[in-house]
């Protein structure tokens, strides 16, 4: 069963140092890289979370042509950043997730990524483009492609059925997480998952 994580980077601004002191070598020089503070926070959390999750095993995590972070003998995972959150999925088969703040749709980016259908049912509210966009970047990072693979070259659409893609058989979820401001979707096989928030004295205490 897939396992979603999250975690709200406001939470541990104050705890920054003992964040980087918590972390291993390679994934400390990679948060100290980052010239702005949200975004080493962000990396720095997500590290601690990789922590938590995987243990040792975490600095066994490889990264293929595109980005995408993997195990070689799994579990498989993924990860995504929005502004003040980090998210972790989780799964004993492959995944992709995403997650966006709040925010208005972008007509150049419906025009460039959005099938008509798609940039049809995304007109209609923010919610709409929100499910869509987030549903797109997930079979994005579930195929391991990145933008090498054009988001407009398949329709998520229906998001409540299973589709094909890339010979692949895949299934879209998109949650609200509860008392969050942020869209979740997430893609792979199952249909069943829990989603679990990590506080500081999880990761740190």
């Amino acid at each position: 069963m897939p396992r979603i994580y999250f975690c709200d980077m406001k939470k541990f601004e104050h705890l920054y140092e003992e964040c980087l002191a918590l972390l291993t070598e390679k994934r400390r020089k990679k948060a100290e890289k980052l010239f702005n503070k949200n975004d080493a926070l962000l990396s720095a959390t997500a590290g601690l979370m990789l922590k938590e999750l995987f243990g040792e095993k975490a600095e066994e995590i490889e990264y293929n042509e595109h980005g995408k972070p993997f195990f070689e003998q799994g579990p498989f995972f993924s990860i995504s950043h929005s502004r003040q959150y980090s998210v972790i999925a989780v799964s004993e088969n492959e995944i992709g997730i995403d997650i966006e703040m709040h925010e208005n749709p972008s007509k150049r980016l419906m025009e460039r990524c959005f099938t008509e259908e798609e940039q049809e049912f995304a007109e209609m509210s923010t919610e709409n483009f929100l499910r869509i966009w987030t549903a797109k970047e997930a079979v994005l990072k579930f195929l391991g492609t990145g933008f090498s693979f054009s988001p407009k070259n398949f329709s998520v659409l229906p998001l409540s059925e299973e589709h094909k893609i890339e010979g692949r058989k895949i299934r879209f979820f998109c949650e609200k997480i509860e008392n969050v401001p942020i869209t979740a979707a997430f893609c792979g096989n199952d249909d069943i998952f829990e989603i679990t928030e990590f506080q500081p004295e999880d990761l740190i205490y």
